[in-house]
């Protein structure tokens, strides 16, 4: 159904509360591609049986493309350009023969099909790389044999690793509010393993912070409060009570469940 209602936009129901069947089936047959008609019509199938998973669905002509070799050469430039320049497009560019043949292809009669370079417009590639780089482009329906890995960087010259300097990382941000309720759960994980404890803290301006965490047998109360204000999840004046609450917290679940 939503499927059809982004299709058409919207479907007209005469101010019901409920979209009728006349009101669908009208949506249906207003569909110009066929191929969308087909999609939607499989879904909307009242029987189980005849109705296609998820799955299935995924590889209909609607969902499934054949990606082209212009976005599958920009991913594969993506995923490799730690080992390029970083203005390789724009030197490429300049040392390029615009006239140059890029591509021909043959034709049965009369002389071949040619494209120069000169006919691509180079500020498009670059817009077009950036799109695929912040994922407006996927590759979708690939399978990989195994996950990838993260890219090997190149070591940088013995000059060039003198002159860095190791970052500042930047500190949290304080909290500034006080607590004014807590509220603790304590539940077994299904292996028996382990604690998984939720907390949920009710600030001065009446947010409410809900933090979840699996427990390690080294973890204590005051350690988890003195984390809490060092990420800046809570205020330096809450943490020994915070810690006390969850000393509390721990005796009694731990020791009901001895």
């Amino acid at each position: 159904m939503c499927a059809l209602e982004m299709a058409v936009l919207e479907i007209q129901a005469n101010g019901d509360t409920r979209v009728t069947e006349e009101a669908i089936a009208g949506a249906r047959h207003s569909l110009s591609d066929p191929n969308m008609r087909e999609f939607i019509l499989s879904c909307l199938a009242r029987d189980p049986a005849h109705r296609p998973s998820a799955h299935n669905l995924l590889f209909h002509r609607v969902l499934f493309e054949v990606h082209s070799l212009k976005l599958l050469a920009a991913h594969c430039f993506i995923q490799h350009q730690y080992l390029m320049p970083e203005n390789v497009v724009e030197e490429k560019t300049k040392a390029m023969d615009m006239h140059a043949i890029l591509a021909e292809m043959p034709q049965p009669q009369g002389p071949p099909m040619q494209w120069r370079y000169s006919e691509v417009s180079f500020l498009e590639l670059d817009k077009f790389l950036e799109d695929v780089r912040n994922g407006i482009y996927p590759l979708m329906n690939f399978a990989a044999a195994r996950p990838l890995g993260l890219p090997r960087v190149l070591a940088p010259p013995p000059e060039e690793a003198q002159k860095a300097k190791t970052p500042t990382p930047e500190p949290f941000d304080s909290e500034t509010r006080k607590v004014v309720q807590m509220q603790c759960n304590l539940e077994r994980s299904e292996d028996k393993a382990r604690w998984h404890l939720t907390l949920l803290l009710v600030l001065e301006d009446r947010l409410h912070r809900q933090l979840t965490y699996d427990l390690l047998p080294t973890d204590s109360a005051q350690d988890l409060a003195a984390e809490l204000v060092h990420y800046g999840f809570l205020h330096e004046d809450d943490r020994m009570k915070l810690g006390a609450f969850l000393e509390t917290t721990f005796l009694k679940y731990r020791g009901a469940q001895a």
